[in-house]
């Protein structure tokens, strides 16, 4: 397993790295942002939504629907057989306050992320919000999490845990931009903690967001495997 999952993270750092390198500025949705620094969070989804017909390519890739509708996936969890899909509705834009509520699906065999599990197949549902609110114009708060909703009890006793497999989750993210520009927050620092409440675990990370790329990692240390989530995004868009 420890060999599966170092060469499947090079592979993977390497496919992002190119779609990121491809288009240097695919900044998602801040054309429409009241406040631009609220669309740059840690591991939260953004509380905004990609402009109809938008799409972007990335580690996690999506679809503008409708004004207020978004459709995506994380292509990594996806890689390891943990099958996701999420719409996202945005509900505020303001100044000084966005927020989205999200629905997502997740399908995993507990065997196919570590060959010690048993074949125990789950399905779940996963509605979810986020908020993000500027607390001074160079520094914003996120919070943020979502319910979890298996078809079988799970419990987390005798099975090897991964970070990718999302449960009932709570986040905080914060971001500093630390050389704002006239039209723009130039670079963006953020971090965040997250709690998985069904698998019990606790996890911590940082990310970089420079102008249409975001570099960072998302740490569980007390998962069995798969414990470090490479965060790298932005990815190439265009216009269907």
């Amino acid at each position: 397993m420890q060999k599966k999952t170092k060469g499947t993270f090079s592979f993977l750092l390497a496919l992002n790295t190119a779609f990121c390198i491809s288009a240097p500025t695919p900044l998602h949705a801040t054309t429409i942002a009241e406040n631009p620094l609220l669309s740059y969070t840690h591991l939260l989804p953004i509380p905004f939504t990609l402009p109809p017909g938008r799409v972007i390519i990335g580690t996690t890739s999506g679809v503008g629907v409708t004004d207020f509708l978004e459709a995506n996936t994380n292509l990594v969890a996806d890689f390891y057989r943990i099958y996701n899909v999420q719409a996202k509705f945005a509900l505020l834009n303001f100044p000084g306050i966005a927020s989205a509520v999200y629905l997502g699906y997740q399908y995993v065999n507990l065997h196919d992320v570590s060959s010690a599990n048993p074949s125990i197949a789950i399905s779940s549902l996963m509605p979810g919000a986020v908020v993000g609110v500027e607390v001074i114009p160079q520094i914003a708060l996120f919070v943020g999490g979502n319910l979890f909703y298996p078809n079988r009890n799970i419990t987390n006793e005798g099975i090897e845990t991964a970070g990718y497999i999302q449960g009932a989750q709570m986040e905080s993210d914060v971001s500093w931009a630390y050389n704002p520009q006239k039209d723009r927050p130039g670079n963006v620092l953020s971090a965040g903690v997250t709690y998985n409440t069904t698998f019990k675990l606790i996890g911590f990370g940082i990310s970089h967001h420079w102008r249409g790329f975001r570099l960072g990692v998302h740490y569980y240390p007390n998962a069995t495997t798969l414990k470090v989530l490479p965060i790298i995004s932005g990815g190439a868009s265009f216009d269907l």
